[in-house]
């Protein structure tokens, strides 16, 4: 009898030795959940605010030029470059030719900035996805190629009837475990052709079996189709050209605005520079 709660007592106590261990690792755990969720909290805030910074800049350049008072008209002047001068007494903005001469405040929206100095340029041929089209998702016909967990690589705009299309897209699947992009369907190089093809894969019920036929130029989702299925999204696509620059496509933006015209032969290494 002596030996058996000898027993009893030393499987009690190994259960609650085996308890304490196991509150241990779950209290461990669940504080490094909690770690992990705040630190997506302050992301998040970070985001919002820098939202919040870009929306208040444009509303103060927006009040700015108010001040000048209602446009009574507009109309392009014959400049394809401008060239920002900093001189010792200010700045300015020349064309290549010499002829226009631009001199006043100039500000960069995107970026937030007044350009006072040459150093100001600095990153300003990257164009940032978020700061310039933070629910492209929700405004385009839009697929998502690559690692979901992962945050977003950059945006891909193609041309589903476009050869370079394949390949870019095929090179991008390759390295779906370790990137994550967003692809825009923009049919601007084929024609009625082009936005008939993206009609179908945007409209298509089975979303993966587009996206495969978007790969892979083929079509085995075209024969199911959403009825109720707009196309407006595609007019937003050629509205958005002149907002990332568009001339050519492939076009991709790295999500830091690291921009590519056309899809990179060396793809790996662009996407790795700085």
């Amino acid at each position: 009898m002596k030996k058996s709660l000898i027993h009893a007592s030393l499987v009690a106590c190994s259960f609650l030795a085996c308890a304490s261990i196991a509150y241990g690792v779950n209290a461990k755990e669940e504080s490094g959940n909690d770690l992990l969720l705040d630190v997506a909290a302050k992301i998040q805030d970070a985001k919002k605010e820098k939202e919040k910074e870009t929306r208040v800049y444009r509303q103060e350049v927006k009040e700015l030029l108010e001040k000048k008072g209602g446009i009574i008209g507009i109309k392009e002047l014959p400049i394809r470059k401008l060239y920002f001068v900093e001189a010792e007494q200010g700045t300015y903005l020349v064309s290549p030719d010499a002829r226009f001469v631009i001199d006043g405040s100039i500000k960069d929206v995107w970026h937030r900035k007044t350009l006072r100095t040459l150093s100001d340029l600095d990153g300003l041929d990257r164009v940032p996805v978020t700061s310039n089209a933070p629910n492209i998702e929700d405004s385009l016909a839009t697929f998502q190629l690559g690692n979901k967990q992962m945050a977003r690589s950059g945006v891909i705009f193609v041309d589903p009837t476009s050869e370079y299309t394949l390949t870019a897209l095929k090179k991008i699947e390759s390295l779906k475990d370790t990137q994550n992009w967003t692809v825009v369907l923009m049919p601007v190089i084929g024609g009625s052709q082009a936005l008939d093809r993206s009609r179908k894969l945007w409209c298509a019920e089975d979303k993966s079996a587009a996206l495969q036929d978007l790969i892979n130029g083929t079509n085995t989702s075209f024969n199911k189709l959403r009825k109720e299925c707009k196309e407006d999204r595609f007019i937003n696509a050629q509205l958005i050209t002149n907002v990332f620059g568009i001339e050519s496509l492939p076009h991709l933006i790295r999500e830091d605005g690291l921009i590519s015209r056309g899809f990179p032969l060396e793809f790996d290494k662009w996407y790795k520079q700085p």
